[in-house]
């Protein structure tokens, strides 16, 4: 079958006296609004016939694939306790769990009454409400107080907006009325009272609301409304552990303006405003206030105390916690006399728990038993709990669900999580630091079968990262990776910067005008990987998504000549051209990211050196698949499509280059869990057989 080959349409740009040809502009549909409502009525039938094209020939060139496939969805299954279930946690006289079954796509949540040994009763059958639906996407489901309701939020095109319903308890009816255009943060005020966000056009949050549940939407009221002048910005709301104080964040980038209530006040009120990559997080309890922030120069944050009169006045506050060069402080819960912190050595990139006592002023970081590990707070739903929690993994080490005591730091696990066919002593876990172009020093996350042996001819390696938001990627346990690393692979994560992995200024340094260096870092991670043996120059797969599919994209254009292959998932590579425009739902947001090229002469030159479309060229690439989903307004379809569309035109080689567009999906992919696998077995054929 012939490659599809997507007509040229000249569209001529003019920026910053840089003019520039767009050749597939087209392809963006003038009703792409309606395909994130799930509604594919295509304005112009030339984009429908072209995507169509592009599925048709990835179909036929995977059909090759397809033993290969269903046997690497075979070991992924194998691999899968499919009867399994969450450690319950306890809410008043209730513990509550997800429980998967055999065959089933979704979970389904549970509670028991008092006592683990109580009779088990299904509340709520995410099964069945997703029967009859190309897409489900459970939001999350909560219970109030009285346990006599539960809230919950669904979405059924994989974009970011929700359907919020409440459903009682007992009967297991629906009230006649739904929510929608909501966000997934939602919370109970009392137990007959909701709250939640309603968003704006560009689903970013305009307005927070209460409403009683037995009145319905007729009769909500308002409590909050986003001021004009934070408009651009996406609108979030927590509450303190004790659920006495609520904050709303307006964040853009990695700034937050922030308005806070008291449970018996009526007004919100404005205590932070905006500073670019300054960020607060707050905790209260007994007239205290606990405030987590990178202000006043604490690039790894610090920990400050004050009372209600000074909330606003930072010169005012107390130092509690103080900034470390070597300690990044990451996030901050406080149960009775405790604060409880996810920290991140900033040297070693490696996770830990700290636990602060406010009486006697020590802190302590819990001792776990694997030096490479992701650790993170569950927490409890008593804010004067002293045993919390905690959830911990690694590569080789499947997930735990371990028991904190805040008092003495002992770890008793509750719940390990089963893996069958898998045995951790087949493999090897090892963290090394590639040199950068600059000097610094990038971990990598390495795992290999045991017995391999470095610097042979057949060593392939797949090398995964993100870099960038400041979100760094933790050594997580994947058993799909043990596909690739049975056949040989060396499994690699590139903690690159633009992540926060090693701080805070990790971050600072990998966005904006310093972004090239998120680009680099892969790089030289690639290089590390090729100089120490584990695989050859021209035998690495290349695999991120969305922001990371940027970074796909980038170094596939700077270096080609590394790569066996490229996997691209929802990928941000029309970079220019999105964040020049304006009416996209999250190009103002991302100005303090990247940079604003419509305003800014030097940003948009800066950006025109590493955005993927406007860098093609006439050259050799490698095979490449560029995965996408069509209800995706977080990177829209059209990026990978005018991508592959252009790479096509231009590039000089005959390896493969595939466009996977799904037409029921959004930036998340699939929510079955088998289909989720066969989407992991789809992409791993490629990578072993698209050389």
């Amino acid at each position: 079958m012939q490659q599809p080959q997507a007509p040229k349409i000249a569209k001529k740009i003019t920026q910053h006296g840089h003019e520039r040809t767009d050749n597939y502009a087209w392809i963006r549909d003038d009703n792409w609004k309606q395909f994130i409502k799930g509604e594919l009525n295509f304005a112009d039938e030339n984009v429908k016939t072209y995507l169509n094209q592009e599925a048709k020939y990835t179909e036929h060139v995977m059909s090759e694939t397809k033993e290969l496939q269903e046997q690497i969805y075979n070991e992924l299954l194998s691999r899968t306790k499919e009867d399994d279930s969450s450690y319950p946690y306890q809410r008043n006289d209730y513990y509550y769990y997800r429980k998967t079954t055999e065959g089933l796509s979704y979970p389904t949540l549970c509670r028991k009454y008092k006592t683990l040994d109580a009779v088990e009763e299904v509340y709520f059958d995410i099964n069945k409400e997703a029967e009859g639906k190309k897409l489900y996407m459970h939001r999350g489901a909560i219970p109030n107080e009285a346990k006599t309701h539960f809230a919950y939020c669904y979405n059924l095109t994989g974009s970011l907006d929700c359907t919020l319903k409440v459903r009682d308890f007992a009967s297991q009816t629906d009230f006649e009325w739904k929510l929608e255009d909501v966000s997934s943060s939602f919370y109970w005020v009392d137990d007959t009272t909701i709250a939640f966000t309603e968003l704006d056009e560009f689903t970013r949050g305009k307005n927070l609301y209460y409403m009683n549940i037995h009145e319905g939407p007729d009769k909500k009221k308002l409590v909050f409304s986003k001021p004009d002048k934070f408009e651009n910005r996406f609108m979030f709301d927590t509450r303190t552990t004790n659920n006495e104080i609520t904050f709303i964040y307006l964040v853009s980038g990695a700034s937050h303006a922030i308005y806070k209530k008291n449970k018996n006040e009526q007004e919100f009120k404005l205590i932070a405003d905006a500073k670019d990559d300054i960020q607060y997080s707050y905790e209260y309890n007994n007239g205290t206030y606990y405030i987590l922030t990178n202000d006043m120069n604490n690039s790894n944050f610090a920990v400050y105390s004050c009372e209600e009169e000074n909330i606003d006045k930072p010169d005012s506050w107390r130092v509690v916690i103080a900034n470390s060069k070597n300690l990044f402080l990451r996030h901050m819960s406080l149960y009775g006399n405790k604060l409880v912190l996810s920290a991140r050595n900033s040297e070693t990139a490696i996770d830990d728990i700290c636990v602060y006592d406010l009486t006697d002023k020590k802190m302590q970081t819990v001792p776990f038993a694997h030096e490479i590990k992701s650790v993170s707070l569950i927490g409890a739903h008593d804010h004067n709990a002293t045993d919390l929690q905690v959830s911990f993994e690694n590569p080789i080490t499947a997930p735990q669900t371990l028991e904190l005591d805040t008092n003495t730091l002992s770890l008793k696990v509750l719940k390990q999580k089963e893996v069958p066919n898998y045995n951790p002593e087949n493999y090897v876990l090892k963290r090394e630091f590639a040199k950068a172009h600059d000097g610094e020093l990038i971990p990598l996350t390495i795992i290999t079968r045991k017995g391999f042996t470095a610097h042979q001819e057949q060593n392939s390696a797949y090398v995964y990262a993100y870099g960038s938001y400041g979100y760094g990627m933790p050594p997580f346990f994947r058993t799909s990776m043990f596909s690739l690393i049975d056949r040989g692979f060396a499994y690699a994560v590139a903690h690159i910067r633009g992540g926060n992995e090693k701080g805070y200024d990790w971050y600072l340094n990998g966005k904006m005008r310093k972004k090239m260096n998120t680009f680099k870092d892969y790089i030289s991670c690639c290089e590390h990987m090729v100089e120490s043996g584990y695989t050859q120059k021209g035998q690495i797969v290349a695999n991120g998504g969305s922001a990371g599919g940027l970074l796909m994209g980038a170094v596939t254009n700077m270096r080609p000549d590394l790569f066996q292959s490229v996997i691209a998932d929802v990928p941000f590579v029309d970079v220019i051209n999105t964040i020049s425009d304006a009416s996209l739902p999250l190009t103002p947001p991302e100005w303090e990211e990247w940079g604003n090229p419509i305003e800014n002469k030097g940003d948009f030159e800066y950006m025109m050196q590493y955005s993927p479309y406007d860098n093609v060229e006439a050259k050799n690439y490698p095979a490449m698949l560029y995965n996408s989903g069509i209800s995706d307004e977080q990177v829209t379809y059209w990026e990978p499509a005018k991508m592959v569309a252009k790479l096509r035109e231009l590039k000089t080689d005959s390896n493969i280059l595939l466009l996977n567009i799904k037409m029921h999906a959004g930036h998340a992919g699939e929510t079955d869990r088998y289909k989720g696998l066969k989407e992991a077995a789809f992409n791993y054929a490629f990578a072993l057989t698209m050389k």
